[in-house]
Parts: C-alpha cells; structure tokens; sequence
C-alpha cells in the first residue's frame, strides 16, 4: 500500500521564499480579462463622446498643476511605461534565470504597446493640449493621440504579468509604480485621466489573458527549511520527502518523526488564490457558494482551524487521522498528522466499489453531518481506504466546523459527482438513499451542476459531460421524483418555430415600413450610437435583477445562471405556450438546478405575483412623481394608430398561430394532465418576510432599469422625454402585461408602447427605433437565448 493524504484542488499558490513548480491557469484570471475590458470598454464609449466632462477636467487640473519641483523623478518613473522599458525588464528578468517571468514580461508589454495603437487610432482622441482643459502648464515634447495612455497600459500589462512571479509586498511596490506611471502621464499634460484609467484597463486584461494562455508557476517549498521549521517547533521529522499527488492549496510531504512512526507534513501555500476577492466574487456571484471561507485568513490561523475541524470530526466518531501539530511561522504554516496507509477512492477500480465499502464511505459522510463538519473538499481524493477496508476521510484544509444545512448538503452532491466518475452511479446513489436517507440525498440535488462542484471534479467530469446529467437522473429515479422532461415541457416543431421568426420579421419590418427607414436610421445618427451602450447595459442589468429575484423566490441555493436560464427560458414559453406554459418550463428549468417539484412551482408563482406588485409599485411611484413635477401634461392623439394596429395585429396572429401549432404537437403527447399552480402558494408564510422582501425590491429594481433601458434607447435616437414620463408609461405598460400577458405578445407589446410614448409627444420614427431597440434587448433576445437554452437543456438530459 502507498501512503496518501491529498488536499485542496482550487487554487493557485505562488510567491514566498522557495522554488517555482511546473505552470498552471486558474479561471480567476478570466474574471480579470472581462473586467480589463469592461473598464476600457467603457472608457471608450466615453471618449468618442468628445466631450470632457468637469469631473475629468477638474481632476486633471489637480494633478497637472502639481509644482515642477517633482519633475525629474515623475519622468523618470514615467519611463517604466516606455516600450523601451519592455525589453529591459524582460532582460533583466532573463539574466536572473527567471525565463518564464522574462517570456510573460516581453509579451505583455509588446501587446499593450500594440494595442493601445490600436484602441489610438479608432478613437481618435486629442491629447490635453488640443482640449479645452485650461493651461497646461507642464508639457514636454508629446506629440499623437490621446485616449488611451500607452505608457500606463504597458506599465499595467508589466505589473500584470509580473504580479504571479512576487509575494505580497513586491507585488502591491509594481502596481504602485504602474499607477505612478499614469499619474505623471497627466502631470506632464500627456493624457487626461480617462486616458490612464482606459490604458490600466487594457494593460490588465491584457497580462492576464497572457496568464491564462501560458499558466503562471507554483510555489514550491524547500524540504530543508520545513524540517527546519518542525525541529523548532518541537517536532524532529527526518526522510522528509514530497507526498506527490495534485494539491493546489498546499504542498504535502511524507517522513518518520523521532520515534520511526511515519507523519504526513502539510505545508500551506501563502499565498493562496482564494485570497483574491475578485475570484471570490465571482465564484459567489455565480453559485452564491464560496467554499474556503478561512482563505482571507492568516496562515496560522488556517492552519489552527484545519486542525481544530480534524480533531472535532475525529472527536465524534470520524475516521479521520490525529494531528500532531498546527502551526504558523510568518509566511509559512504547517498541520502535521499521522500518516495513513491506504489508497485514495478515486485509485480503485470500479470492481472494489462493493456496496460494504460504500456503505462504509458514506456512514463517515453521516458522521460528519452529525457532527455539522463540512468538508468543502469532499471527493473520492479525500477519503482513504486502508489494508482492513475501513475508510478515513482526510484533508480538512477548507472544512468548516458548526456548518449550516446548505454545507454539508454540498458534501453530499460533491462526493456523490465524484465517485459516479469512478463506480457504478446505480450502485453510489442506493448506497447514499441507504445510510444518509432520501431526504439528505434529496438536498444534495442542488449542488449537482458543473459550476457548484470543486475544481477537481469538473476536471473529471470533463471527459464526459453526460456523466452528471446521468446522475441528476439516477438521484431522481431512485427517489421517485418526477423528471424534468416530463409532458409539458415546450417541443416545437420547424413551422412554429418557423412561425414566431416569422413575427419578428413581419414586427420588425412592418413598424420600419409605417416610421419610415430612412427617419429610423436617421434618427440613430443624431441622438448618438453611444446612447445604445447605455441602453445595452441597463437591459443586462434589469435582466440580472429579474434573475436575482428568481434567487429570492427559491428556497434552496442555486447558481446565479441557472436563475438566468429560468428566466430567459419563461420568456421564451410564454410566446410558445402562454404564461401557464411558461411557468411550467420555468419549474421545469428550476427542477434541473435541483430545486424539487413544489418548491419550483411555488418559486414561479411568486415571482410571477413579485413582478406584478413591483410593476404596480414602480407605476405609482412615477405616476405621483410625474403629475406632481408636472411630466405628465400635453398628452396628444398617437400617430399613425390604424397602421400600427394592423402591423401588431399581424404580428399576433403569427404568435397565436405559433401556440396552435406548438399545442397540437405537445396534446399528442402521453402522460398525465398537468397540475395547474395554485396562486394560493404565493401567499406569504411565517419567516418569509426577508424572502419576499428581496423578491419584491429585485423585481422592483429589475423594472426600473428596463424603463431607464427603454429611456436610454428613446435618447439614442433622439426621443427627448422626460425621464419620469418614460418610466410611469413603461410601468404601467409593463402592469399591463402582468394582468393581461396578450399584451406582451410580439406585435401587440411593441405597438402598445409606441402609441404611449407617440401620445406623449415622441416623433413616430424616433419612437419606433426606440421601441425596437428596447424590445430586442428587453424581449427578443431574451426569447431567443432562451429558445437556445430549452433545446440544450432538454436535449442533454436523459429520461
């Protein structure tokens, strides 16, 4: 038998005194792309604006007018953003035999040079000088364009790529001198400060989209200075040697302490990924789950936790092994324990998964639920099974000890996923129904999606993604719980959906054709495409909080997408199959996440109420809002009503047709009536204040930024309303739609606003190309992303 005692997947480590190890990529370096060019993105919608707002001018001028005293230094330090400075750095990185550093040095900081050329000539800015900024009063020989600095995007794309290679301190010294390098392109009245922050941006996303091609090196400790650590602590360890294995969060070493017994020696990383709050959000964001909540701790208290839930699961009854010590000494901390002979789960075959050695593996599970421990670590890597068949359950590293019903149900889907990678899924499930019950089982349902399982379980569950659908479907049939593809989900044949595309082009054309091509386009040139990003961003962001409060109608923990998906999917049955036949595909959607049955139906049906009080809300707030700053006066009769009549006429009856067609195909199905939602499950229960508190404030907010949406894309083209007029006529449309769904159809959704927003005094080709803009951002491409999710989600998973 070989001795293993594996640890955490989901990180990466680096700086701190020892070696580099082989390369890795973490996703958290995606998150930092995005966000580089979301900050450059905006940056750049607000420099081909062309115009400089007084916060930029007056920020400008407070640092432009600094004393001249400091002009050496500024300029000196303003050269590390120099391309010169690129092949500099990288050769010194070289010379210091720090190759891959020198490798990702040289290419960030070539293409942030190239790119900011790039991002210069497509906007087009002048420098300062050329501005109406005042004196510049300390200008060298600079000539070029303005937005964005390409000094500070190199320096940025320099800290970037240097930042994996230092510890703590060395790293925060880079970026310090990056921002300095964009302060003294502002002193020296090269760039306004939009220029900087646009080339930060673009210097970050850049470097860390080279971390992610090329991987960035791992830590490694020095054995020496480890035995050197334990003899001071007390405890002489000799053959200290690498464990092996894939530990991403520390780095385990196996020797004999003083007295021939061997121990394993856990060394954690100090500077672990977690630590990083922008991966921590957004794994929070997107699975409102974030696992190791002791990483944003110091090492040694880490260390003193891991070991506290190690000996409290050993305590009461777990199989787990003693710890000998846990201990932090500045920027490294060690948690040493008895060394287990045995073989990992995810090392047997599948063979050796006899229904004892399961029973065996999750009667530790029970356990550590009694003794509310959560792992946060669970896979077949964590458990051991030695010579006599008994299994240990090992690696406490982000376990938590006091854990709510939520953690210790995420074990139970973590472990499931992982061993029905390596037995039978049939032979896992029974077992699990068998020890922990149906109802344990049945709460782990909602952790089975790809992004609520660990690193190392999605790493496996890679090579086959219809593994976990498989699961999903096993758990259900075990448990007796109904499928989600079960009569009433949405089937359509190619002439519905022939047809609903039909009804966007007769929509679309139709209303282009009674406004006027030639107005619309010119209508868009003159309010300024600009205002369409606006329009952009306040539709995702109402979409998000529609989202969120789908999150707040359910009673169990899912993924921010699957929430997305419940709602895009809605939209997109509802034109199909009629608001019943959209909250049945919303239930549905919600039963995949793992939500079960009545909880489902009873999430869509308050969110279907949330969304008609916050409409009613958001109406009678603007209404008195509107009447009393006088902006709802001068209403007048809406232009061209008989043609855009028969246009929404004709668009509806495409749509009804649709639901004809879509209804005959569903009726031929077999299977028992549908169970309609009662709105009596709406009705508010003991304790769920807060839940409907967050529902309803989220459906308010996520309303309010459609109408701000809808205001956004009128001003785009040139349809000057007022913003309270926009919004009152947009809730009460909006309440509308809620009483009378008809009303949202296409056709008749779109022709309802132009005749309010025409009533109110908007030009009927300004009006029509803001209405179709909102509409496809608010309707149409929710409907077809939705369509998109449906087919997907139902293809891929097994009856």
């Amino acid at each position: 038998m070989s001795a293993h005692v594996l640890v955490p997947r989901e990180t990466r480590s680096v700086a701190a005194p020892g070696r580099p190890g082989r390369p890795h990529r973490h996703g958290g370096d995606l998150v930092r792309v995005g966000l580089g060019l979301a900050l450059l993105g905006v940056g750049f919608l607000l420099a081909r604006r062309g115009e400089i707002s007084l916060l930029e001018r007056d920020l400008f001028r407070l640092v432009n007018d600094l004393p001249t005293l400091v002009l050496p230094v500024v300029w000196a330090v303003m050269q590390l953003g120099n391309v010169v400075a690129v092949p500099t750095v990288a050769a010194l990185a070289a010379a210091t035999r720090r190759l891959r550093l020198a490798r990702d040095l040289l290419v960030s900081g070539v293409l942030a040079y190239l790119g900011a050329d790039l991002v210069k000539s497509a906007v087009q800015r002048e420098r300062p000088a050329g501005l109406p900024v005042g004196d510049v009063l300390v200008e060298g020989p600079i000539t070029g364009l303005g937005f964005i600095s390409g000094h500070t995007a190199v320096a940025a794309a320099l800290a970037t790529a240097a930042a994996p290679y230092l510890s703590r301190r060395p790293r925060r010294v880079v970026w310090a001198l990056a921002w300095t390098v964009g302060l003294a392109r502002i002193y020296v009245g090269a760039h306004l400060p939009l220029d900087v922050l646009g080339g930060i941006g673009a210097g970050w996303a850049i470097g860390s989209l080279v971390h992610w091609v090329f991987g960035v090196p791992r830590w490694q400790p020095d054995p020496g200075r480890v035995a050197g650590l334990l003899h001071r602590f007390g405890l002489p360890v000799t053959h200290l040697a690498p464990a092996g294995g894939d530990a991403r969060s520390s780095h385990p070493f196996t020797g004999v302490d003083e007295d021939s017994r061997p121990v394993f020696v856990k060394v954690l990383d100090p500077d672990r990924y977690e630590r990083d709050w922008l991966y921590r959000a957004a794994r929070w964001l997107a699975v409102r789950d974030v696992k190791d909540a002791d990483a944003l701790a110091p090492l040694d208290q880490q260390a003193a936790n891991e070991a506290l839930a190690a000996m409290t699961a050993r305590e009461r009854g777990v199989r787990a092994p003693a710890v000998l010590l846990a201990r932090g000494a500045g920027r490294l901390a060690l948690v040493v324990q008895r060394r287990v002979d045995g073989r990992g789960l995810d090392e047997l075959s599948a063979a050796e998964f006899t229904p004892a050695l399961l029973d065996e593996v999750w009667h530790q599970v029970a356990l550590l639920r009694h003794a509310r421990v959560a792992h946060h670590d669970l896979v077949a890597a964590s458990l051991l099974v030695d010579a006599a068949g008994s299994a240990w359950v090992v690696d406490f590293g982000n376990a938590q000890t006091g854990a709510e019903d939520e953690a210790l149900s995420g074990d139970v889907a973590e472990l499931l996923a992982s061993l029905a990678a390596v037995a039978p899924a049939e032979r896992v499930v029974s077992s699990a129904v068998r020890v922990l019950g149906a109802e344990a089982v049945a709460a782990a349902l909602p952790g089975l999606a790809p992004l609520s399982l660990s690193a190392a379980n999605r790493g496996v569950l890679r090579a086959d993604p219809e593994r976990l659908p498989r699961l999903r479907a096993e758990v259900r049939r075990q448990l007796g719980l109904p499928h989600p593809d079960r009569p009433g989900a949405v089937r359509t044949g190619p002439w519905a959906r022939a047809a609903a595309v039909a009804s966007a082009g007769v929509v679309f054309s139709g209303l282009t054709v009674v406004a006027g091509g030639a107005g619309i386009l010119e209508s868009v040139e003159r309010g300024g495409w600009r205002w369409l990003g606006g329009a952009l961003l306040f539709a995702v962001l109402g979409r998000a909080a529609l989202a969120a409060a789908t999150l707040a109608a359910v009673e169990r923990r899912i993924a921010l997408g699957r929430a997305f998906g419940a709602t895009t999917s809605t939209d997109c049955a509802g034109v199909l199959r009629g608001r019943p036949g959209g909250r049945r595909v919303a239930a549905r959607f919600l039963e995949r996440a793992g939500v079960l049955p009545a909880a489902a139906e009873r999430a869509t049906v308050r969110t279907a109420a949330a969304s008609t009080a916050a409409a009613g809300l958001v109406a009678v707030v603007a209404v008195v809002l509107g009447l009393v700053e006088g902006r709802l006066g001068g209403w007048r009769t809406p232009a061209s009503p008989l043609p855009l009549l028969l246009v929404g006429a004709a668009g509806l009856l495409l749509v009804l047709a649709v639901r004809a067609l879509t209804r005959r195909g569903a009726d031929g199905q077999a299977g028992p009536a549908q169970h309609q939602p009662s709105w009596s499950a709406a009705r508010p229960r003991s304790g769920d204040a807060v839940r409907w508190g967050a529902l309803l404030g989220w459906s308010t907010l996520g309303i309010a930024l459609e109408a701000a949406a809808l205001a956004a894309a009128l001003h785009a083209v040139g349809g000057h309303l007022p913003l309270l007029a926009t919004t009152a006529v947009y809730a009460l449309i909006r309440l509308a739609w809620t009483v009378v769904p008809v009303l949202a159809l296409p056709g008749a959704g779109e022709v309802l606003l132009l005749l309010a927003l025409t009533a109110l005094g908007a030009p009927l080709a300004g009006a029509c190309a803001g209405v179709l803009v909102f509409r496809l951002l608010v309707f149409w491409v929710p409907v077809a992303v939705g369509a998109l999710v449906i087919g997907r989600s139902w293809h891929h998973e097994p009856v």
